[in-house]
């Protein structure tokens, strides 16, 4: 846990700065479906939750950072030697309006957050109010964090009440990281999430004043 990154040099490819983003924590999250494991990594500022993803295709590595209306995305090129990390400003690219649906639910569907036990909750969604059928069946494991991370990804549309339901429910006095979750879906597909690690970390990553556009279609293309 503690030697996913050790030492941080950020060097931005413009001298005129403006905003800033600062990451405190490093988290690492495996994925397995029923064919395939692969891991989530990511940057997380526990002040004012803003992330920075990163993403790797064909031994090249980028890193990613949604504005908070999720209509931009900015994009780092990561270059990594040993131990040492440096983050150069690719572009920021407009992301497709689709992307951050307006509504917070697709058709008819509801859903239902129960407590097993206090750092247990089941999470159905049915089709629709009736309740009679499901079609994905989650169980949520919590732990005690040093900041509150609700995230587990339901579905993209309904995830976001969800989240807030569930904290809603926890003791306010008290910080929790989603652990796992196991998803079951009607189409009998399943998938395990489990976060592998938390490190402390002390990133900054900066913006160009002058925001560059795109040059090719895909984040990887230098």
């Amino acid at each position: 846990m503690r030697n996913f990154l050790l030492i941080f040099f950020c060097f931005i490819s413009t001298v005129l700065l403006s905003q800033e983003y600062h990451f405190d924590y490093f988290l690492k999250e495996s994925y397995k479906t029923n064919k395939d494991t692969f891991t989530k990594q990511w940057f997380y500022s526990s002040k004012n939750e803003d992330e920075m993803f990163l993403e790797n295709e064909n031994n090249k590595i980028i890193g990613i950072i949604y504005s908070k209306d999720l209509k931009v995305k900015h994009v780092f090129k990561v270059n990594k030697l040993q131990s040492n990390i440096s983050f150069i400003y690719k572009y920021s690219r407009k992301i497709n309006k689709g992307y951050n649906p307006e509504n917070s639910y697709k058709r008819n569907e509801v859903f239902q957050i129960k407590k097993l036990d206090s750092l247990k909750y089941e999470f159905i969604v049915y089709k629709d109010a009736s309740r009679k059928k499901k079609i994905i069946d989650a169980t949520v494991n919590l732990e005690i964090g040093d900041f509150d991370y609700i995230n587990f990804g339901i579905d993209h549309i309904i995830t976001r009440d969800a989240e807030k339901q569930l904290r809603g429910m926890l003791d306010p006095n008290k910080k929790f990281m989603v652990k796992s979750v196991e998803y079951k879906y009607n189409s009998n597909v399943s998938k395990f999430n489990i976060l592998e690690g938390i490190q402390k970390v002390d990133l900054t990553i900066e913006l160009p004043k002058i925001l560059k556009e795109p040059e090719h279609w895909s984040d990887f293309k230098d």
